[in-house]
């Protein structure tokens, strides 16, 4: 285990740098972040939240976290663009790192591009002309025609809701719950490949923690904070998920083991396997709503 001095001597600052070297107004460009730390250190690299001025976040790709030799590597791709117009540009970004209650920020080197200018000489110098005199302008709108439009309009969105507006409904349903499941099998595979991966016993912890949240979301019911027994009782006494809630809780709270094992490995994928089951069985529900109609 490393102790938190060690930790400390190892903050060192991501690496960031551009894929040119030089970029034209609103053109793509592409900054890599690569950040190597200790394998029992919990960082966040900037996502979309954070200001990336004088640029624009365009887009943001992740990449699984590759640990070796007690060693983590984090990296991420953005895509950026500019508007401004001044002739040099830098960047910098932060990488966090979460130590209990604190946060540490280590910052990556600045590095810049060159903004290419389209117009690189005016050969004939412009002439301005000044007209100090106001011209009269008559004012015209048509407010009936204005009215017109947004009777129409709103009539033509009430019809569509009318004849679709369940249909709607019931394929956003459908989509919200895809999107939670793939987020939620996500950040699940995350913390279960860094638990195999370095026998951190908290990277487990987050796991079932995840999966709590994200049934407590699926179920509408406060199933994170429940207790192992009565979640059991909640899903009439599952079979599945009282043996692998309880060979977590052994493992989380009873400290047995600091390594993963094949116990361990197979309570995490009898909760995979049940989330995907729940999940699947609401997705019926709704598909069948739409039947329905």
């Amino acid at each position: 285990m490393i102790s938190i001095g060690t930790q400390a001597q190892l903050l060192l600052p991501p690496a960031g740098g551009f894929s040119k070297d030089s970029v034209y107004i609103g053109e793509l460009v592409r900054y890599t972040l690569v950040h190597r730390h200790p394998a029992a250190q919990e960082v966040i690299l900037p996502d979309s939240s954070y200001n990336f001025a004088p640029f624009e976040l365009v887009r943001q790709e992740y990449y699984p976290t590759n640990t070796r030799a007690g060693i983590s590597t984090d990296s991420t791709v953005y895509t950026l663009r500019t508007f401004e117009t001044a002739p040099v540009q830098s960047l910098e970004l932060p990488a966090i790192v979460l130590q209990g209650k604190d946060t540490l920020q280590v910052v990556s080197p600045r590095r810049s591009v060159v903004l290419r200018q389209l117009v690189q000489d005016v050969s004939t110098p412009l002439k301005i002309h000044t007209q100090t005199t106001l011209a009269k302008v008559e004012e015209r709108f048509d407010w009936p025609i204005l009215l017109l439009w947004i009777v129409t309009i709103a009539a033509f969105i009430t019809l569509v809701w009318l004849v679709f507006g369940q249909t709607i409904k019931i394929k956003y349903q459908l989509y919200r719950l895809r999107k939670d499941h793939l987020y939620f099998n996500s950040r699940y595979n995350s913390h279960v490949d860094r638990f195999v991966k370095t026998g951190v016993p908290t990277s487990m912890e987050k796991a079932v923690a995840l999966w709590k949240n994200y049934l407590t979301k699926l179920e509408r019911s406060a199933i994170n904070s429940f207790t192992t027994k009565e979640i059991v009782e909640y899903y009439n006494d599952d079979e599945q998920v009282n043996v692998a809630l309880r060979l977590c809780d052994k493992a989380i709270y009873g400290n047995v083991t600091a390594e993963p094992d094949q116990e361990t490995n197979q309570a995490l994928s009898m909760l995979r396997r049940f989330a995907r089951s729940r999940y699947k069985t609401h997705r019926e529900i709704t598909g069948n709503a739409r039947n329905k109609q």
